[in-house]
């Protein structure tokens, strides 16, 4: 994979007035499905490079957005964080959108999950893509503390930790663009949001949503097995596990990524092309 995007399709860039703090977003525009791309915590909305062209290529309109925060959007009032899906929600609002493709990546997946819990009737579908899903459950934080993360986040490179070995040695270039990205990501402090939805197992079982879960095999913030433990709760998903990928699959292996994903978003998409 090349350290530089390829070229991505013209729209419209600027910020969201929000109530109390002004976000940075990108929008396509056209008349297709809307898919929503949130990004991870190691990067902002910027991090999309690799999905942008081929999602506008395949018809739909395609908004990412970054949180609080995150690259060039404000942290807002520092007593009032607000939330990560009531930030949506105003977002589509000032954009007139209805429904929503959701698509969150690692961390993004969270408040992707959480928006979906929350608006089912503005949701099409869900993808996601490396996601830790942080439930509001005794069961998902045993099985989540099994993983040690915590202990060595702080320890190791943001590379290290989200992009696998495979994609570490054959690529320095990629890995290094990865970095400075996260780095750019973080250069104002983010914002540290609850979703302020509370999802439980429960929630999960009432939601009739497609969904897609995709993971890399090696993966150290969403191995497999944490896959399929949330896959067992929805009742409309399907799930894929990527060969020799880590956290950071939309970026890794991004043209596998885009087809798994564009083929789950076909099946469910409302406006045809």
């Amino acid at each position: 994979m090349s350290a530089t995007f390829p070229q991505q399709v013209p729209g419209h860039q600027g910020y969201a007035e929000l109530s109390d703090a002004r976000l940075w977003y990108t929008d396509t525009g056209g008349e297709g499905d809307v898919v929503v791309l949130c990004h991870p915590a190691s990067q902002s909305g910027e991090i999309w490079g690799y999905q942008q062209p081929a999602f506008a290529a395949a018809g739909y309109r395609v908004i990412a957005y970054s949180r609080r925060g995150y690259g060039r959007s404000e942290k807002g009032a520092p007593d009032n964080t607000g939330t990560s899906v009531g930030d949506l929600v105003q977002l589509l609002d000032m954009l007139g959108i209805s429904k929503v493709h959701i698509l969150g990546a690692a961390a993004g997946g969270i408040t992707a999950l959480a928006f979906a819990v929350a608006e089912p009737e503005r949701t099409l579908s869900v993808t996601l893509a490396g996601t830790i899903f942080s439930l509001n459950e005794a069961d998902w934080r045993e099985f989540y503390g099994r993983l040690g993360i915590n202990a060595v986040r702080d320890a190791v490179s943001t590379e290290f930790l989200e992009l696998g070995p495979t994609y570490r040695m054959s690529n320095p270039d990629g890995t290094a663009h990865f970095a400075a990205l996260s780095d750019e990501a973080h250069r104002n402090s983010p914002v540290r949001q609850s979703s302020g939805i509370s999802v439980t197992f429960a929630a999960l079982a009432e939601m009739r949503l497609p969904a897609l879960l995709l993971t890399g095999e090696a993966d150290l913030y969403a191995p497999p097995p944490l896959q399929s433990l949330i896959a067992s709760h929805l009742p409309n998903t399907e799930t894929h596990t990527m060969r020799e990928v880590g956290h950071a699959a939309y970026w890794e292996q991004s043209e596998t990524f885009n087809e798994i994903v564009l083929s789950f978003l076909a099946r469910h998409r409302q406006v045809a092309t």
